[in-house]
């Protein structure tokens, strides 16, 4: 966050003077007033519309050297492509004008079964040859074309980038003059400024790290959620899995998912899951820091290929201590951890056809893969 010489003075004067707390950052701000919440919601979200401009500055990086890489490749396959074609065309040639017919004769012209033979392996070399300059010019091809369309992709992403980037960064001007214009009216000014440092810093240093174990965990957890079935005990007993049919529902409560992810982890005792109507949410507190993450489940279908159906967690919202994580951070997590379940990890023979969020109860649909 950018702040002027005076300001940076103002704030080393209390600092020498020790004017302000170490633990400012969460008591403080939870009894600020509703102009100053949102002026520290702001300069939270300003820090993290400046990350995401240098992952963006360090996309852009990669996509340029990823661009002059193909461009090289498109040379290097442009030559072989250009060589094997001659070779080809030779070959084809060859063909149309009768010469590969002379050699053919030729086999039926000697005057020994020895002489044949040594004709036939000329012939068969001849041919082996033939086939192999034919399939160079066919591989040279699609080698061209592949990379074309890779130097093709990569320019549209890197233009995508592009206009991220200036998105984001008009964005940032209009926060950054929007809290300087609140700054300067406010009698509090080195104090606010304070505080929002310090708020940054506890995100960075103590919030970033423990969103990331939370997500981390989640992730691993949720690809051995098909244990809920597969493991026997009451649960089964009690329908985890409910057949009707060549349909299936697998539900679970909430109490259900809390359970099963505290003997998984032991930190997601702090951490409470929460059903509701088309949504799902957990909270919690540890130490000094208090999260929410609230999101929804979908229908997607896997990216790799195979197009199978699975169920997407989407991420609404992200908040720290109370504060709202900007768009560009809730993007940031989504990319980074996937929270999906996949009902086939439960029997490869299922396919989901559905997903319903209820108050206290997810229900997976599910149907016989014919």
């Amino acid at each position: 966050m950018r702040v002027n010489i005076r300001q940076w003075a103002i704030l080393a004067l209390f600092s020498v003077y020790g004017c302000l707390s170490a633990l400012w950052p969460y008591s403080a701000y939870a009894e600020s007033g509703q102009a100053d919440r949102s002026l520290l919601q702001k300069g939270l979200t300003i820090y993290e519309i400046d990350q995401e401009l240098s992952r963006i500055a360090d996309q852009e990086i990669k996509l340029q050297a990823q661009m002059q890489s193909a461009e090289q490749q498109i040379r290097e396959a442009e030559h072989s492509t250009s060589e094997a074609k001659i070779h080809a065309a030779k070959v084809v040639r060859s063909y149309y004008m009768g010469d590969r017919d002379s050699l053919w004769v030729l086999l039926f012209s000697v005057g020994s079964f020895s002489d044949a033979v040594s004709v036939l392996d000329y012939l068969q070399m001849i041919l082996r040859n033939d086939k192999q300059a034919l399939q160079r010019h066919t591989d040279a091809w699609q080698r061209l074309t592949s990379v074309k369309k890779e130097l093709a992709d990569a320019h549209t992403s890197l233009q995508r980038t592009k206009e991220r980037y200036l998105q984001q960064r008009e964005r940032l001007a209009a926060l950054q003059k929007e809290v300087d214009a609140q700054l300067a009216d406010s009698k509090e000014q080195a104090a606010l400024l304070q505080q929002m440092l310090e708020l940054n810093k506890l995100w960075e240093n103590k919030g970033i790290p423990l969103f990331k174990t939370y997500f981390q965990a989640l992730a691993g957890a949720m690809q051995q959620l098909p244990e809920l079935v597969t493991s026997g005990g009451d649960k089964n007993k009690n329908g985890n899995l409910v057949m009707n049919g060549v349909n299936y529902t697998f539900q679970m409560t909430d109490s259900e998912l809390n359970d099963f992810l505290r003997k998984k982890n032991e930190r997601f005792r702090n951490l409470t899951f929460h059903f509701y109507p088309d949504q799902v949410s957990a909270s919690g507190q540890e130490g000094d820091i208090a999260v929410m993450i609230r999101g929804s489940y979908e229908m997607a279908v896997m990216d790799d290929g195979s197009e199978k159906p699975f169920i997407r967690f989407r991420i609404l919202e992200m908040q720290f201590n109370g504060f709202s994580l900007p768009s560009t951070t809730v993007e940031e997590f989504e990319k980074s951890f996937d929270l999906g379940i996949y009902p086939q990890n439960i029997a490869s023979f299922l396919q989901v056809t559905g997903v319903r969020l209820e108050e206290g109860k997810l229900s997976i649909l599910l149907k016989l893969a014919l």
